[in-house]
């Protein structure tokens, strides 16, 4: 059994499934600019062939691998990037997102069971992302329409700070988690596997690395605990990493799904 006092978690890959939301985003939003800019339809690439060039690019932000990919889908034909401006087109990936994300975006199997027993052992929580406080609010609360925040990212009363603040205010009272907090790329200045994002987490947490657990999907999660002194780290391989990525990076135990790390804690 693991007893940690607390969990670090990534959202993206580990919580939440966005594998589609991205993709399918992406696509969507190449496709809007590229035909705004008169490019022929039967010399954008369809789907499958974006999604191979997509794997080959992904990594840093999405305006990078939004450029990346587009230079790739081009690279035979590079008179269509000569007035290209990438800043641009990353503009219009949020709106698009924003329109697909209740099709696209589901909570991975046993995510409310999962809180549920955190509320159950007062055991706190904190989400670490590279994403932004609108992300998080977007694509939690359209995967648990129990706390009826469905459209609370479309709202245009609030700023996003203030949806974040009322996001996890919600989802500390609904599963009774003793502490909740969310880490975004708004907070902090690097990107994983630096352990900036967890050093913060265990802060606002009140928590020692000793007592805390990292939990993620991807190689640079495990090595964010590394690097901040976590000495339990769990990856889950439904996401974006294979157990033995997980395990090659750091990664002190492996589970296939959340319903298997709830049956460990205790």
């Amino acid at each position: 059994m693991i007893t940690p006092k607390a969990i670090i978690s990534d959202s993206d890959g580990t919580l939440v499934n966005t594998l589609h939301l991205i993709r399918h985003g992406q696509y969507e939003t190449f496709k809007t600019y590229f035909a705004a800019k008169k490019v022929d339809p039967v010399n954008i690439p369809d789907y499958e062939t974006y999604e191979e060039l997509l794997n080959r690019a992904v990594g840093g932000s999405a305006r990078d691998t939004l450029e990346r990919t587009a230079r790739l889908a081009f690279e035979d034909r590079p008179h269509y990037l000569e007035d290209a401006d990438f800043d641009e087109l990353h503009d219009l990936l949020n709106p698009i997102q924003d329109n697909i994300a209740p099709e696209f975006v589901k909570a991975y199997e046993g995510l409310p069971s999962l809180l549920n027993r955190l509320g159950d052992l007062d055991v706190k929580l904190a989400i670490f992302t590279s994403g932004t406080p609108h992300h998080i609010v977007r694509n939690i609360g359209v995967s648990l329409p129990e706390l009826g925040l469905i459209d609370l990212y479309k709202s245009t009363n609030m700023t996003d700070t203030e949806k974040l603040r009322l996001f996890e205010k919600t989802v500390k009272e609904h599963f009774e988690i003793p502490e909740f907090t969310v880490v975004t790329c708004d907070d902090i200045a690097t990107h994983k596997p630096d352990p900036a994002s967890l050093v913060m987490a265990m802060e606002r947490l009140s928590v020692t690395p000793a007592k805390s657990l990292v939990f993620g999907d991807h190689a640079v999660d495990m090595q964010a605990g590394i690097n901040a002194g976590l000495p339990v780290r769990i990856g889950v391989t439904h996401g974006f990493n294979s157990d033995k990525v997980l395990l090659e990076a750091g990664a002190t135990g492996v589970v296939h799904s959340l319903d298997e790390l709830t049956t460990q804690l205790g």
